[in-house]
């Protein structure tokens, strides 16, 4: 069994610990919190041992195989780096890291130690709505057009708008509407299509210089791939890929789970079982098998580094300046 730490007290870390509370390939053990009170009141909540306040107390515990993180995105490099030199393995919320450098520094670090690191973004290479989704690119021909989106306006818009500067309004936080849901479609971009050889990008600044919502226009060889994601908006609508044979629909790239082919006078609806809204039982799975076989994790530290790399090049075009690795 997986002795897990996790690191953040949000609303994330109780989706991550209701997926562990389905798997008996974990427990939860600790808590860490830099508030010793908010720690102790999540850990009575979650059924954790005990609280630590401290990194360094979390890197000697021997009560701790593996961390999950969920501390600003900021932070996540040097917390990272700290506990896979420690031993541990480190699962790491999305944004995995604010460069590709430093997420190059952390697979190293895993690699030479033998240990599993993976980003805990929820629809990659493990979630079985992305793996439809890719066996049936050559049912529909040569792919011409896409769109994929995810808009959902936070609810911490209102107190931006209001004056104050949540954390995920925050720049100094590596936070943004790219950096926290702008993953989702440019991941799946990069896992169903590959890096853009070119691309052109827009995005809709607030009054801190933080992005509120974005565009991009990726430029493949005969295909246009349409991304959009917003903090500040709501959209309903699915995710298209249409092909010179037919179409593809997904209900939610971020988490794909009706996914309907159309191709040759046909009709073919693919429903996937989920037990709640935002369910990270795939990823953990995931971060099990890597704990078990590190080699797993090459792929998806791949196309995190590939992804991150665009995520750069987007915020240098767009004028989002952020701190840190």
């Amino acid at each position: 069994m997986i002795s897990l730490a996790t690191i953040g007290t949000s609303a994330i870390t109780r989706n991550l610990l209701d997926a562990v509370d389905g798997n008996p390939q974990f427990r939860h053990t600790v808590v860490h919190s830099r508030d010793a009170s908010r720690g102790r009141a999540f850990a009575d909540e979650t059924g954790a041992s005990r609280v630590v306040t401290g990194l360094d107390q979390l890197a000697v515990a021997d009560d701790v195989d593996a961390v999950y993180i969920a501390s600003p995105n900021v932070a996540h490099h040097d917390q990272a780096l700290s506990l896979l030199k420690a031993g541990k393995h480190v699962l790491v919320e999305k944004s995995a890291c604010l460069t590709a450098s430093g997420w190059q520094e952390l697979a190293e670090a895993a690699r030479s130690r033998g240990l599993a690191l993976l980003e805990a973004n929820r629809n990659s290479v493990w979630h079985p709505g992305m793996a439809e989704l890719r066996a049936a690119l050559p049912r529909i021909g040569r792919i011409r057009l896409s769109e994929l989106s995810y808009c959902q306006r936070s609810s911490r818009y209102d107190r931006f708008l209001a004056g104050e500067t949540p954390a995920i309004f925050d720049p100094t936080m590596g936070a943004g509407a790219l950096m926290d849901i702008g993953t989702y479609p440019l991941e799946s971009m990069i896992e169903l299509f590959g890096t853009p050889p070119s691309f052109s990008t827009e995005a809709v600044l607030l009054r801190n210089g933080i992005d509120g919502a974005g565009t991009l226009t990726a430029h493949y060889h005969g295909h246009l791939c349409m991304v959009t994601w917003s903090k500040i908006s709501d959209s309903h609508q699915p995710s298209v890929i249409q092909g010179e044979d037919g179409t593809l629909v997904a209900d939610s790239i971020e988490d794909p789970t009706v996914i309907t082919l159309t191709a040759g006078g046909t009709r073919r609806v693919v429903e996937l079982t989920r037990r709640r809204v935002r369910d990270m039982a795939h990823e953990l799975d995931a971060f099990a098998a890597a704990v078990a076989d590190p080699s797993r994790c090459e792929l998806p530290q791949r196309w995190t580094a590939e992804r991150l790399a665009l995520m750069e090049q987007i915020r240098s075009r767009t004028g989002v300046e952020l701190p840190g690795r």
